[in-house]
């Protein structure tokens, strides 16, 4: 399923963008990836062509990369990951609703696979903040910013966009949001990152990963596509493990287990 395919991309590169975390900053480091994204899907996208679908494409930049991800953030800084997580991981359940005001028929099984993966998430995450009630409103607003942003992708894909073309509005339209709130010189900046493995993993992340994900919902649907998405927290540390850089502990694989469990569910 693309689904699992750009869910396995964005792991990948939420691992590989760590030290350049800490070496630019959050604001910077997002810039930088709209830039090389952009560039790598400029040419695809020439090619292939848009329609007033780019309009919904644009609408889930916004949405999703530069608020949603934004407030995601300051979610983790305000009370940590084990909040932050699964609190912003619960738009996979209103993303359930939102498929329905899509079209999208109301299964039980996504609905019992999305409450699943929010209990996954949280096994992944708990013991790792304090909690607070501005982290968790941060971490809400996040999942409804998420939300109206992948349910866009749907209609962009529905009024016949395509995916690549999707990938390529949704980055084109989050960039000069970034780059004035980050007040980055991306020219400097650029000089300075070619020729690390930034451009590649931003080309993957939000080139490939999107399009492959914009696909899943228009081949597949909204609803289990996120289900799907879902796993991303898990492969990110498994990954991480992978690379020698963690060990697995019992709560990682009572995650796993339970993950696999609301994916099983959702093909119910």
């Amino acid at each position: 399923m693309p689904a699992f395919a750009a869910a396995v991309i964005w792991a990948y590169a939420s691992v590989s963008y760590r030290e350049f975390v800490l070496r630019l900053g959050v604001l910077r480091l997002n810039a930088l990836r709209m830039t090389y994204s952009a560039i790598a899907l400029l040419v695809p996208t020439i090619i292939l062509g848009i329609n007033m679908g780019a309009i919904y494409g644009v609408l889930s930049g916004v949405l999703s990369l530069a608020i949603g991800d934004s407030l995601y953030l300051r979610s983790i800084r305000a009370s940590g990951v084990s909040v932050a997580v699964p609190a912003s991981y619960s738009y996979i359940i209103m993303e359930q609703f939102m498929a329905i005001a899509l079209g999208e028929p109301l299964k039980l099984s996504y609905l019992a696979a999305a409450g699943l993966m929010i209990l996954g998430i949280y096994l992944l995450t708990r013991g790792g903040g304090s909690g607070n009630a501005l982290g968790i409103a941060y971490a809400l607003a996040a999942a409804a910013a998420w939300t109206l942003g992948y349910a866009a992708i749907r209609v962009a894909g529905v009024s016949g966009l395509g995916p690549i073309p999707i990938a390529f509005t949704r980055v084109a339209s989050a960039l000069p949001l970034l780059v004035v709130a980050s007040h980055i010189d991306i020219g400097d900046a650029v000089k300075t990152t070619w020729r690390t493995v930034l451009p590649i993993v931003s080309a993957l992340d939000l080139g490939l990963g999107s399009a492959l994900f914009a696909y899943s919902t228009i081949q597949a649907g909204l609803a289990p596509t996120v289900i799907a998405m879902g796993t991303v927290p898990l492969l990110s540390q498994l990954i991480s493990r992978m690379l020698g850089r963690e060990k697995p502990r019992n709560r990682e694989y009572a995650s796993a287990a339970v993950m696999l469990t609301a994916i099983a569910v959702s093909f119910m």
